[in-house]
């Protein structure tokens, strides 16, 4: 194996070979670029609320890492299989599990590095296009389970000419670190200043100390020695104390145990939002699942307590009493310190929240169900979720990873398919049957800013509520907010296109979920662009007919519903045990006996398994 990283013959090169990052700067900003015929026929409005449309591709320098220093080093079945396993482990527990030995480790990033990188470099694009905001950050903190992959896509939006201090607390151990410098050496914004400068200086001739024998287009594969590696970015294994950040991307890290739902969220957001500086922003990234969007709707939910402000209407900055500088009450919890000083120091509060996506107003979620076992049951299948897709195209070793019978079909070993020999020795190698070269990513969001807190800012905020207490100030349905994006409607649903008009599903500034129909007679240039909008969107024209489309949830019904299932699956657990105590007995019985037939050790294992299992869920 390779045990030295090659060093690049020219700084010029990898600025040029970062593609991806370049592209991506130039197109960065309706206004920045020339607009081709398509959107030259859309109406400003909708440009100004469409979200990043390209296909996305990951960095091609950054692929090329993965497939030839990460996945090579592994036999390809070993990997699939290892895949394979993560794949059904996500769909037994919902959630992420953190890797460990070296194979689980490479084989979560061939698995699950794609989706990740997709959703947030799509979050941080719209951010930075959509909202008018001056998207500089100086201190950014990328916090995941993954290689630093926060740090990856926000490389990748700013361009490969930005640089700022970063942070990655990476929850994987040394390993996955390791992982993390060889990928971001690729990308030019982690070169570090010295050889920079030392290229500028240089810049037309080539430096004897970057000078090697390997041939452009040779590249290396195997094993990296990462130590000599010098990145920009720090990588750590534990949240820093005592420093704040500009920008901090949260990925797959509000809720580790489903069980300990919501209390783990409300633990876990409070520490990150003490780590905000004022005027900072924080991007949270979840799976787009009905668990992923209650772990943000309950982040929401913590950062601007809605149920406090049943009566006020628009953005303004919420007070988030946990942050403030002012000294609270000794409280044992988090809550309780917010409770005891709740209305008396609002006023006085110096930290406040605004949610900047995806929701247009700061009332109660329509759809938030405050528990995701009620989307487990019968009658919870026609909850909704709120949750966004994107396309993104697979690398070499994403595609190279779909091959083989392993991955080629479903994943549930009693699949007809997968007992069937022949179709499966007609796959082998040949990936997914109709499979494509690309993948849709689903993930549900969730960005907020810190309000300055300095006392004009802070006066501003107070006068605002205030005020906010006027009938005039009231959103009604079909509203457009204050006329910004930031409180423009988000179509929530793919439009509904039927023969001379369209159906828009919204969540509307109003704080319901609304229904907005445009025929082709009310505006043939609105009816266009509602033909060409997407799901994630924001609205900002107007339609002929705004109606609500979705009532209250009966929260009683389903909770009735979820304690009489929890009462039959206790059932069921105590007549399991009362029968896995009988098999024990007897198997106890044979062995003081000397009665034990070669026949009974299945049931054997079954017994003193569950016994095992039992003990590590305690």
């Amino acid at each position: 194996m390779w045990l030295g990283l090659r060093r690049i013959s020219s700084l010029r090169n990898i600025r040029c070979n970062s593609t991806l990052a370049r592209e991506t700067a130039e197109r960065l900003g309706n206004d920045s670029r020339t607009l081709s015929s398509r959107e030259s026929r859309l109406l400003p409005e909708t440009l100004r609320g469409r979200t990043y449309r390209p296909t996305l591709t990951l960095n091609p320098d950054v692929a090329q890492a993965v497939n030839n220093n990460i996945t090579a080093l592994h036999l390809p079945n070993n990997l699939r299989r290892v895949a394979k396993n993560q794949f059904l482990a996500l769909k037994e527990n919902k959630l992420h599990q953190v890797p460990h030995t070296d194979l689980e480790i490479d084989a979560h990033i061939a698995t699950f590095f794609l989706h990740d990188y997709g959703s947030i470099f799509q979050v941080l694009t719209d951010l930075k296009n959509n909202y008018g905001l001056d998207f500089q950050p100086k201190n950014v903190l990328d916090v995941s389970m993954g290689p630093a992959t926060g740090i990856i896509a926000f490389n990748d939006v700013m361009g490969p000419e930005y640089r700022c201090n970063k942070d990655s607390v990476i929850l994987s151990g040394v390993d996955m670190q390791k992982r993390a410098k060889i990928m971001l050496s690729r990308q030019y914004n982690e070169v570090s200043d010295e050889l920079v400068k030392r290229e500028s200086e240089k810049s037309d001739e080539t430096s004897d100390d970057l000078q090697d024998n390997i041939e452009e287009g040779n590249d290396l594969v195997g094993e990296v020695m990462t130590k000599k590696i010098k990145i920009q970015t720090k990588l750590k294994s534990f949240l820093p104390i005592g420093k704040q950040y500009d920008l901090i991307i949260i990925s797959h890290q509000l809720l580790q145990h489903e069980r300990k739902f919501p209390m783990e969220v409300d633990q876990n957001i409070e520490k990150y939002l003490k780590l905000l500086s004022p005027g900072g922003r924080i991007v949270i990234v979840e799976r787009g699942t009905p668990l992923g969007f209650e772990t943000v709707a309950r982040a929401r939910q913590i950062m601007i307590r809605p149920e406090r402000y049943p009566d006020e209407y628009g953005k303004i900055p919420r007070p988030w009493i946990g942050g403030s500088s002012i000294q609270q009450s000794s409280s044992s919890t988090a809550e309780d310190r917010e409770n005891s000083a709740e209305i008396a120091n609002q006023s006085e509060c110096d930290y406040h929240l605004k949610v900047i996506a995806p929701c247009p107003h700061h009332r109660a979620c329509p759809i938030q169900t405050m528990n995701p076992n009620f989307y487990t049951l019968k009658e919870g299948g026609k909850l909704k979720f709120c949750s966004f897709e994107k396309a993104i195209k697979r690398p070499k070793f994403s595609l190279e990873l779909k091959k083989g019978k392993l991955l080629a079909n479903k994943w549930d070993e009693q699949d007809v398919e997968m007992t069937n020999r022949k179709q499966n020795m007609k796959l082998a190698g040949s990936g997914r049957r109709n499979g494509n070269d690309y993948e849709l990513i689903h993930f549900s969001y969730l960005v907020a800013e810190r309000s300055m807190n300095d006392k004009q800012t802070i006066a501003n905020i107070n006068e605002a509520r205030k005020n906010s207490a006027s009938e005039t100030s009231k959103y009604e349905i079909g509203s457009l907010g204050n006329g910004t994006p930031l409180e423009w409607p988000r179509i929530i649903n793919h439009p509904t296109k039927r023969k001379g008009h369209i159906i828009l599903h919204l969540c509307g500034s109003s704080g319901n979920v609304e229904k907005w129909i445009i025929p082709k007679s009310f505006s043939k240039e609105i009816y266009h662009d509602a033909k060409k909008a997407y799901k994630g969107d924001l609205w900002g024209l107007d339609a002929k007919t705004k109606m609500a489309t979705r009532s209250e949830i009966n929260f009683e019904k389903f909770k009735k519903l979820e304690k009489k299932r929890a009462q039959i699956a206790k059932k069921e657990k105590r007549a399991e045990e009362r029968e896995m105590t009988k098999r024990f007995n007897k198997i106890t019985e044979d062995e003081q006996t000397n009665n034990v037939d070669i026949n009974n050790m299945k049931e054997v294992s079954e017994v003193y398994g569950h016994y095992y299992n039992r003990r590590g869920k305690l």
